[in-house]
């Protein structure tokens, strides 16, 4: 440390102080300027970072309500199909009864008919019958066949 004089070491104090203030007059606003810049963006990261978490997990929010509304609706749609099937099938039964009854009834009156013309068929061949055993047991076809007609008449069938 012989070397080391006095006037070196002011030389060096003195170098230190321009270039600090060079550096404080030309540099230091504009360091300080980016460090600030630098700390700004740092907390929008920060804020964004949880921006983002927020919105995904409104996102995810938003999702399982959809997803929900979507089963709603996927339940009522079934339940709206099963009782349109249910409807559809009574009216197809409804119909079917009805048609089956009108069948039934047609049948009944033509059941009726045929009864009612059986009957006066009959009536027919056993007045017809009773004329030709009337004549022959009485030769007097005219007289009785009055007769014949109104009992065979009163018969109900």
């Amino acid at each position: 440390m012989d070397d080391l004089s006095l006037s070196v070491v002011i030389a060096q104090i003195i170098n230190f102080w321009i270039v600090f203030f060079i550096f404080y007059y030309f540099l230091w606003d504009k360091i300080v300027k980016i460090i600030e810049e630098r700390k700004i963006q740092l907390t929008n990261l920060d804020n964004s970072d949880s921006v983002v978490k927020e919105k995904i997990e409104a996102a995810e929010k938003e999702a399982g309500e959809i997803v929900d509304i979507s089963r709603t609706q996927a339940l009522e749609i079934q339940n709206n199909a099963d009782e349109l099937s249910k409807k559809n099938t009574k009216q197809k039964l409804d119909e079917a009864e009805a048609k089956a009854k009108a069948i039934i009834e047609a049948a009944n009156r033509d059941l009726e008919k045929e009864r009612l013309w059986m009957i006066g068929e009959m009536k027919e061949k056993i007045l017809n019958l009773s004329l030709k055993i009337n004549s022959k047991v009485f030769d007097n076809k005219g007289n009785n066949k009055d007769f014949i007609e109104k009992e065979i008449n009163s018969i109900k069938l």
